[in-house]
């Protein structure tokens, strides 16, 4: 079969392949006459300060050191190191150092250059190379010439990364976190009843008009269980949008003082009242409260909410803040619809009765859980308790959470942030841990606003480190150490924690210092061992590890410690024993060993490879 030839499109293809080839040829030629250049000055001289790198705090920093032959740059040409870390299926690229003219020192004289550097630390990058290669353009041509790759450093040493703030890998028992309140201190009389009284606005007289019906309804069942009453403390209170705060509230305490004696009486009060010891306290303007009220308003965004914030927190007088509120848009819906909430006084019951022993609290307490209680069974502190000895994460919620529906008390709010953040602990959905761990923050908020509290606090910053923020879990958790100087007990568990956060941030021998006031549990040992190591302590290291491991001997982390030690010591058979013990305890060890650079001499040796099979 002929096939008819179009001679005219043939010329043409001929035509445009000829000037394809010239080009090619020319590109080639150029760049053939740069590489010329580049290999008659010579290749430069380039190295960096560490190899394997090394982590710090959260970045690879290195010192680059370079020395570049001067025939490389000149008035036609420049040169440009472009240094990246390659690991897994990609590279990073790092700040590009171009070198032009203006560098030069002289004609013909090299270009040395100091520049320290760093980049952020990945997961999966403990296996990867530094390296830089080289790209040489003409000035006026744009010509180029890219020379090969040169390797500066092979890995990264993450020693750091295994500093225990709270995280497991999978395989590993779940550690919990956070500070539960403790209900003996919480609640000095475990019988104590709290309620409130509340008036109409501007009013301190009883006014049949305010719906105080749960306050009367406690009374009388409070008097029907026939409980003597020795105290009763009264705390009066009033909005931001009453006259003359101090007077007001005096008076509502006053006031309800003759009052409670009456309906003690009126609902069959089987004891004298003139027995009961009435304590009137002054409150100061009482601004925990409004923050507990803005907070839970949701009426307001956060940015209307933060200017209430603002104008509380300011050096003013109470008359001050009053009239700054009254310019802000929302203060009329706000003070109509949450005000009258302040517009009370405070209630606290102390009975004399026998406290109930724990089997009692115990088995009352399977009525809230179980969804049988009709919400009296058991007091707050006598649900604090039951609580407190209850080990199901699921049954501490519904416990807490009884307890606020009697009052928003801070070890309510608090023990139940805490409750959150191990849930948030077990989930597998980044997005259902990070809502979990924001509602736990709000908690933690709110028990602050209604009484400040190192526990809170300490609770906020475990929160960040679940979202690995570590800068703003080392404040929160600082501020907990300023909140406890007077708990002992708490402020050695807060320290523990602070200490860990130091090793994150590259503060070794202060974490030393931290952590050697900590509580001796094994994790505290190994960090306190791990920062020794850090700190090039190897002798203190090892005595710590080993305690770590008496402590708990599946926890996997002492003997990797040990390893390490045994690692740095040239000490193979100790190495091979404890790095063999901690991959058989942890699945992440195993994998971490494998590409660990603290073991980088003995990758390739029989003995290594059989340790961590």
């Amino acid at each position: 079969m002929n096939i008819p030839i179009n001679q005219s499109m043939l010329k043409q293809i001929m035509k445009h392949s000829y000037k394809y080839l010239i080009l090619c040829i020319t590109v080639v030629f150029s760049a053939c006459n740069t590489r010329s250049i580049f290999d008659t000055a010579g290749k430069p001289n380039i190295s960096v300060d560490r190899d394997p790198l090394v982590l710090h705090k959260d970045s690879i920093q290195f010192t680059l050191k370079a020395s570049i032959p001067g025939g490389l740059v000149s008035e036609k040409s420049n040169y440009t190191l472009l240094p990246e870390y390659e690991y897994g299926e990609g590279a990073l690229p790092l700040e590009e150092i171009e070198i032009t003219v203006e560098d030069l020192a002289g004609k013909g004289q090299a270009v040395e250059i100091i520049k320290k550097m760093s980049f952020p630390y990945m997961e999966g990058m403990d296996r990867g190379k530094l390296r830089v290669k080289g790209l040489m353009e003409e000035v006026e041509s744009g010509k180029s010439y890219t020379t090969p790759y040169i390797e500066l450093a092979e890995g990264i040493i993450s020693t750091p990364k295994l500093s225990r703030v709270g995280q497991f890998a999978p395989g590993e028992n779940i550690p919990e976190v956070g500070a539960y309140m403790s209900y003996e201190g919480e609640f000095g009389n475990m019988s104590s009843h709290e309620t409130a009284f509340f008036f109409a606005k501007e009013g301190s007289n009883i006014n049949p008009a305010i719906n105080n019906d749960a306050f009367e309804a406690q009374v009388e069942e409070l008097v029907s269980k026939g409980e003597e009453i020795n105290e009763i403390l009264i705390s009066g209170m009033a909005s931001p949008d009453e006259s003359n705060y101090d007077v007001l509230a005096a008076k509502r305490a006053q006031t309800l003082e003759t009052y409670i004696k009456e309906a003690l009486e009126k609902a069959g009060y089987a004891f004298e009242t003139s027995d009961i010891t009435f304590k009137l306290i002054k409150k100061e303007p009482d601004w925990l409260m409004f923050r507990y009220l803005l907070r839970t308003f949701d009426k307001i965004d956060m940015n209307e909410r933060d200017k209430y914030f603002d104008i509380i927190y300011a050096d003013d007088s109470y008359a001050s803040k009053v009239t700054a509120m009254k310019e802000l848009p929302s203060y009329k819906q706000f003070s109509r619809e949450k005000f009258s909430e302040m517009q009370m006084a405070q209630v606290a019951f102390a009975t004399d009765k026998e406290l109930r022993d724990d089997p009692e609290i115990s088995a009352l307490a399977n009525r809230y859980i179980n969804g049988t209680a009709e919400g009296d069974e058991l007091t707050e502190a006598e649900l604090a308790r039951a609580a407190e000895f209850n080990p199901g994460l699921n049954e501490k919620q519904l416990l807490y959470e009884a307890m606020l529906a009697k009052r928003g008390s801070a070890l309510a709010l608090n023990n139940l942030g805490v409750v959150y953040l191990n849930q948030a602990h077990r989930m597998i959905k980044v997005s259902d841990k990070n809502r979990k761990v924001n509602e736990a923050m709000k908690l933690f908020r709110m028990a602050n606003d209604l009484r400040e509290s190192a526990y809170a606090t300490h609770n906020m910053g475990q929160a960040y480190l679940m979202w690995e923020d570590y800068g703003a879990a080392y404040l929160e958790i600082s501020k907990a150490n300023a909140l406890s100087r007077e708990d002992s007990v708490f402020n050695s568990f807060n320290e523990g924690k602070r200490g860990a956060i130091d090793i994150i941030r590259g503060d070794y021998k202060l974490a030393t210092i931290r952590l050697d006031k900590a509580p001796e549990t094994a994790t505290n040992l190994f960090n306190k061992g791990l920062a020794y190591y850090l700190a090039q302590e190897y002798a203190e290291a090892g005595v710590a590890f080993e305690e770590s491991a008496l402590q708990n001997m599946e926890f996997g982390y002492a003997f990797y410690g040990l390893a390490m030690v045994a690692a740095e010591n040239s000490d193979e058979e100790r190495l091979y024993e404890n790095l063999k013990k901690a991959v058989q305890r942890s699945p992440y060890l195993k994998r971490r060993a494998a590409t660990d650079m603290e073991f980088e001499d003995y990758f390739s040796k029989p003995e290594f490879r059989e340790a961590i099979r």
